[in-house]
């Protein structure tokens, strides 16, 4: 069965004035009687009232299925379930087999797909309607489709309130001017048409839009010139530019018989509203035209409108006209079998190259679904449903969306809170909304420990910046600096690839990568980067026998003659040094200041000289290649002598350990040791070990990346770049390889490859060495995707370009899925 769309049920509501009204102590021939005429007036709910009253005392098959019937129709899905099945279950001679067809479908739209399943394909099995049986294969399928479905987690969608919302019905809502529009019939119980109904008629009604976190009020009707006495207004909807508003006027056939017309009507904007509205030219006929709505196509406006005119596709199909002047259109042109089905299409809306419609005619959830469709300047894409949410197990009509496609409404029967009778009888208008999914990017910068320390210390005086490279250039998303902390904060989007780089002055940057793909809500992603301190291009000395070289960094508590963990490294540069030079002997000598007795002075420098001789020796130097020698306070190196007032600086110049050559080689060439202050609870700055010496440059499990590559050196050549996979059915799964070749000179290391959520990808662990080859294997879930598909595949490479940044290279995977 066939719905004709919101005065379906609009005329539920009403009733024809009728006698046939329900007698005490009646007998059951005569509230049979009264039963069918209601039925023939257009009385639907009397007549269901009085044919239960009968069925009580008389338990036929023949008024069970009509009770069923009646539920249905009156969109009672729960009651008419019930009804159908209480019959099915007794019909063991198959008299009413074409009632499981409608047992079924009630059983889909009460959201039992597994139960409705099978007793489609029971009555596959055993119906004999050519038409229902087609029908079946089709609601099995949608069925099938909607297990799989799922609401998105950011999708959201409320009921606008009892207030804009009648227990009656309210149909497509537009919102323009700051204003929803919509058109309510609104009554609060089923309209008796018996001289006393007053204004019935439905009216197209404005309702201002609400603060955020409001409800939206009471709607008001628009004037007369809009609403005219004696008709019905509906489907109105407003041109893009807000200058024209569309809507339909509609007459009610006598006794409660469906339309007897529907046109097509216009109204310009003025400065006070709405002007007088005209009947538009070029639409309308000798057929029920409805749902207009503006749009573009082939660079001209046009209308879109559902008729039910001859020669369609099926019941009420799409078409367009193209604008000739205000009010005027051509000739009416069918949108053709990508959109209009053998079953019904209804409340077109277009936006931005995209027709968005309801249909019962294809796979549905449950009665009309909406679905879109893209148009590409010559055709319309595949129309493809709309998920979960928008859609339900119920009719889904009227969709509007925003310009940034995150809001819009829709008028639903879905149960809300203000229903005439059933809970599923009445069409509401909703509100939807898309949380916009954000992903909060916390980025944290540290420096690299120095040995002896337990963690990675915070690192201020940063400059973070985000990349995005999901496509085939990099785009710098933000960039940020951060003197007095090392936290970075930064609002990225779904579905992307990012490289976060990490920079500061004297220090190698350091970078990750990481991929928003499947994102469904809002997330906060919490990155380190850890930075290690710029490695300089060593420079060197010529030291010479007999010339004394300080160690600045042998340093001793006061009083102490113990070597400290930060003397270390000065003492290993030594101890390389000797390691270098076999024949080469020195004399390891400690100086103190003036402060102290000068004998006292001598013995701590002594013992002191003796230690650090001793950590040499136990590297393996033999004991007689050093000569420990103490000389106290006698040979200072400025006048701060005993009794002479000096800064503590001064003092701590005096303060040192030497080396010098005493044998065998005249001269050696050595490293120059960089002294790297760091300030450390008032005491004399140390060095950083990792800058001291460079084969004690080792990192310890950072992210540090290698220095950036000479882009001249690095070059990627992929044999093929795009893979078409041709035509496939929904559900395979499609495998495809991507070589590439190095055809630079330097090794290749890939970082990252990713994609969708619907590929799992395998790529080379190993570097790729000049002249050899990569592979990267892609599959492909070909499941929830119908027609043209082109899936990018960024391939993130640990080399870098020549801006520093990773090198990425974009692949694509395309075909078709039916």
């Amino acid at each position: 069965m066939k719905k004709t769309l919101f005065f379906l049920t609009l005329l539920t509501f009403v009733a024809i004035a009728s006698n046939a009204q329900p007698i005490n102590r009646a007998t059951p021939e005569k509230n049979l009687k009264a039963a069918k005429e209601a039925e023939e007036a257009g009385n639907p709910y009397a007549a269901l009232d009085l044919y239960e009253k009968v069925y009580d005392e008389e338990k036929s098959n023949e008024l069970a299925a009509k009770i069923a019937m009646l539920n249905f129709e009156l969109r009672d899905y729960v009651k008419a379930e019930k009804s159908f099945y209480r019959l099915v279950r007794r019909d063991r001679k198959m008299e009413y087999v074409e009632l499981r067809y409608w047992l079924a479908l009630s059983m889909k739209y009460n959201g039992k797909h597994a139960e409705a399943i099978s007793m489609f394909k029971e009555y596959l099995q055993d119906g004999t309607d050519d038409a229902l049986k087609a029908s079946a294969k089709l609601e099995i399928e949608g069925s099938e489709m909607a297990r799989k479905m799922k609401q998105p987690l950011n999708l959201k969608v409320d009921n606008l309130g009892k207030k804009a919302n009648s227990p009656q019905t309210e149909a497509s809502p537009f919102y323009s001017r700051g204003e929803l529009y919509y058109t309510t019939l609104a009554s609060k119980e089923v309209i008796v048409l018996n001289g006393k109904e007053g204004d019935w008629y439905s009216k197209v009604v404005s309702n201002k839009a609400p603060g955020s976190g409001s409800e939206y009020g009471e709607p008001t009707p628009l004037g007369t010139q809009i609403n005219r006495e004696d008709y019905h207004q509906g489907n109105v909807s407003i041109s893009p530019d807000g200058n024209t508003m569309y809507f339909t006027r509609v007459k009610l056939a006598e006794e409660g018989q469906g339309l007897a017309e529907s046109k097509i009507y216009y109204a310009p904007a003025t400065v006070d509203g709405w002007g007088a509205a005209n009947e538009v030219v070029g639409v309308n006929g000798e057929y029920i035209a409805k749902h207009p709505c503006e749009g573009e196509l082939f660079g001209e406006r046009v209308l879109f409108f559902v008729a039910n005119m001859p020669g369609g596709k099926g019941g009420d199909d799409i078409y367009y006209a193209t604008k000739k002047s205000e009010g005027v259109f051509g000739i009416p042109v069918n949108l053709g079998d990508v959109i209009n089905t053998a079953g019904n299409e209804a409340s077109p809306f277009y936006i931005d190259g995209k027709l968005y419609f309801s249909s019962n005619g294809r796979p549905t959830m449950g009665g009309l679904d909406v679905f879109e469709s893209q148009w590409n300047g010559s055709v319309w894409s595949a129309a493809k449903i709309l998920p979960e949410g928008i859609n339900t197990t119920l009719d889904d009509q009227y969709f509007s969306v925003s310009a940034d496609g995150m809001t819009g409404y829709l008028v639903s029967n879905r149960p809300g809170p203000n229903n005439l009778k059933s809970k599923t009888c009445c069409d509401d208008i909703y509100a939807w909304e898309y949380e916009r999914i954000k992903v909060e990017l916390n980025a944290t910068t540290f420096r690299l420990r120095w040995k002896g320390e337990k963690t990675n210390p915070p690192l201020k005086n940063c400059t973070v910046s985000v990349i995005d490279v999901t496509g085939k250039n990099s785009i710098n998303v933000d960039e940020k600096s951060n003197a007095t902390a090392n936290d970075f904060h930064f609002t990225l989007q779904p579905d992307k690839s990012y490289i976060v780089v990490a920079k500061a002055d004297g220090f190698q940057p350091d970078s990750l990568s990481f991929n928003t793909v499947g994102v469904k809500k809002t997330t906060t992603v919490d990155k380190r980067l850890t930075l290690r301190l710029e490695r300089k291009a060593p420079q060197y000395d010529t030291i010479r026998i007999n010339e004394p070289i300080r160690l600045d960094n042998i340093l001793y508590d006061f009083d102490k003659d113990n070597i400290r963990p930060d003397a270390e490294p000065d003492l290993q540069y030594l101890t390389d040094l000797m390691i270098k030079y076999p024949d080469m002997v020195i004399e390891l000598s400690s100086h103190t200041d003036s402060r102290g007795k000068d004998k006292y002075n001598e013995d701590l420098s002594q013992r002191r000289a003796e230690s650090a001789k001793r950590w040499i020796v136990a590297k393996g130097i033999a004991e007689e290649r050093i000569v420990a020698k103490g000389y106290g306070e006698t040979k200072l190196l400025n006048g701060c002598s005993n009794g002479v007032e000096c800064t503590e600086e001064e003092h701590q110049l005096n303060r040192r350990t030497e080396f010098k050559i005493i044998s065998g080689p005249t001269s050696i060439i050595s490293e120059k040791v960089e002294i790297i202050e760091k300030k450390s609870s008032g005491k004399q700055s140390v060095s950083d070990p990792f800058e001291f010496i460079e084969n004690l440059l080792k990192p310890l499990n950072d992210t540090v990346k290698p220095e950036k590559d000479n882009p001249a050196d690095v070059e990627v050549k992929f044999v093929n770049d795009i893979m078409t996979f041709g035509n496939v059915d929904e559900g395979v799964l499609v495998g495809a390889q991507f070589i590439f070749d190095n055809i630079g000179t330097r090794p290749l290391e890939l970082e990252l490859v990713t994609a969708c959520e619907c590929m799992s990808i395998k790529w080379p662990e190993d570097d790729i060495l000049p002249g050899e080859s990569g592979l990267i294997e892609i599959d492909f879930d070909t499941r929830s995707f119908k027609g043209d598909v082109d899936k990018s595949i960024d391939v993130i490479f640990k080399n870098t370009d020549k801006n520093g940044y990773p090198l990425v290279k974009q692949v694509h995977l395309i075909g078709k899925i039916n």
